[in-house]
């Protein structure tokens, strides 16, 4: 009986510190997303052209897509390669831009939204961690994704960055079934939310009022 006891006295005390630990995680990412989450914007005028853009491509894929339309004296079938052909994303400064939300060639040697530790990049990774400081910027980079850039000449000018701040939650208890089996723990995911619009201005970002509400940015 004292061994049974001393084992059930032992669970408990396990589950309670997985608990805490789980507590403790939660709410420092949930925090920093609070804080820090959200998307970000370095050129917020080419950011607007871009959505500019896009609006008009959608509002004619809505209206065209799968029908025919004449232009002079040439009648087209509206695909998605006519649409690529009519809206080739181009900004007004002749550079193409790309948006994480296309599918894109692969062969494409510009089409690459990462930039894990690519020198190029370094300032961009100064600014985060001007505005939010080092040990912040290391706990938020896992989850910041660049979502928009354009390319000019070669080089790469990333327009739009984007947090997506989730983690694991461990809860203790008995989970399961007959058919599955019985487990003393289950894992689950979680959002931490935030999404707060952080502005590039004058040199440094500004947290706006603006929020973001699933909204295209």
């Amino acid at each position: 009986m004292k061994i049974t006891m001393i084992i059930l006295s032992l669970f408990s005390l396990v589950s309670l510190s997985a608990c805490a630990f789980k507590e403790n995680k939660a709410s420092e990412l949930e925090a920093l997303a609070s804080n820090y989450g959200g998307i970000y914007i370095f050129d917020k005028k080419i950011r607007e052209e871009i959505l500019e853009l896009e609006k008009k491509r959608e509002e004619f894929r809505s209206k065209y897509l799968g029908s025919e339309i004449k232009v002079g004296n040439e009648t087209n079938f509206v695909n998605f390669s006519y649409l690529k052909k009519k809206f080739p994303q181009v900004l007004s400064n002749g550079c193409k831009y790309y948006r994480n939300d296309y599918n894109y060639d692969v062969d494409d040697p510009d089409y690459d939204f990462n930039f894990d530790d690519k020198p190029e990049f370094a300032y961009y990774e100064d600014q985060f961690k001007a505005y939010m400081g080092e040990e912040n910027y290391k706990k938020l980079r896992p989850y910041l994704g660049m979502t928009t850039y354009y390319v000019c000449e070669g080089k790469k000018y990333p327009i739009v960055f984007a947090t997506m701040i989730d983690y694991k939650v461990k809860s203790y208890g008995l989970f399961g079934d007959e058919g599955r089996g019985f487990s003393f723990s289950s894992i689950s995911r979680k959002s931490a939310g935030g999404g707060s619009f952080h502005y590039f201005t004058n040199g440094k970002f500004i947290k706006s009022d603006e929020k973001y509400t699933g909204q295209s940015y």
